[in-house]
């Protein structure tokens, strides 16, 4: 490497290091948002770079954050999004592929999350599950009280308020599988943004993550029948918390058929050319619609099985 070459790659690690710890410090109170896309830059600048430099780039943003903030930002910053940036970084560079580079990335990404919220809980004093809880508690008394005002009978009120406390039991139960899936979707949209920008920038080899593309392994089904049944035994002998395993269970096989049904989705709507607007309106009225969510999931299912695309390929 000549002393120009190393120059530039020194000069960016710094840019990148500045601008996303300001865009942190500073843009994270006007748009909150931008924090799940931390990542993005340091996973250009590692595949340009290679790996190296994304790691020094994002401990050193991570350190210039908790010193301008405090120590313990810095530290759920990097374990946050560090991890997942850094094992990213590494896959695309060394030509994984998108199927394995979203599975480690989304295991990588629930890892840190367990371990950010362990610090959290000891350094508060206070367990994420127990804040959480508080939190539900108190947006379900604030509903109450609303409900009182509207002069409803007693027996209205009793359905309502047995209809809300089940919602609350319900999304505390549902939160290992709202970690995951949150895991996936963050991954995804971090791999997807940052191999984007780098075919924008010239890096041909790069593979961007086609969604209409997306498929299960050949024995989804039969690995899911399986985890189904072991869920059932655990739920029969009262195994644990074999109510909360049985919920969540169900819920993540779902969530990976819907995705692959919503994929076969967005398959036939590229090939019959639909505009983008129309494309959008669609996704989004599958996703808020429980129902037709349901019959996506099934979808998913059957393409598993009868690969409609004609995208099985030996595994």
């Amino acid at each position: 490497m000549n002393l120009g070459e190393k120059t530039t790659r020194i000069a960016e690690t710094a840019i990148i290091t500045t601008i996303m710890t300001l865009i942190i410090i500073f843009g994270y109170s006007i748009v909150p948002i931008i924090i799940f896309f931390y990542p993005v830059p340091f996973i250009i600048l590692g595949v340009r770079h290679k790996t190296r430099y994304n790691i020094y780039s994002i401990v050193c943003s991570s350190i210039l954050i908790g010193v301008l903030t405090d120590i313990f930002t810095g530290i759920l910053i990097f374990l946050a999004f560090g991890l997942i940036s850094i094992v990213l970084t590494y896959m695309i560079n060394n030509k994984y592929k998108p199927q394995q580079i979203l599975i480690c990335g989304a295991m990588a990404a629930i890892v840190t999350i367990l371990i950010s919220i362990a610090i959290m809980g000891y350094v508060t004093g206070v367990s994420f599950l127990s804040e959480i809880n508080a939190t539900l508690t108190e947006s379900l008394r604030i509903q109450l009280d609303i409900l009182k005002e509207m002069q409803l009978s007693t027996y209205e009120m009793s359905v309502i308020k047995d209809m809300l406390i089940a919602t609350v039991e319900t999304i505390i139960i549902m939160i290992p599988a709202i970690i995951i899936i949150s895991s996936v979707f963050i991954v995804y949209l971090n791999y997807w943004m940052s191999t984007a920008i780098l075919k924008r920038l010239g890096y041909k080899s790069v593979e961007i993550p086609r969604f209409m593309h997306f498929r299960l392994p050949n024995n989804a089904i039969m690995g899911s029948l399986v985890i189904i049944g072991a869920a059932l035994v655990f739920r029969y002998m009262k195994i644990l918390y074999y109510e909360t395993i049985f919920i969540n269970t169900i819920i993540l096989i779902s969530f990976v058929f819907f995705i692959q049904g919503l994929s076969v989705v967005v398959f036939l709507m590229n090939k019959r050319k639909m505009h983008k607007i129309v494309k959008a309106i669609i996704i989004f009225l599958i996703i808020i619609n429980v129902p037709l969510s349901l019959i996506i999931s099934l979808i998913g299912f059957l393409d598993a099985g009868l690969d409609f695309r004609k995208l099985k390929r030996v595994e």
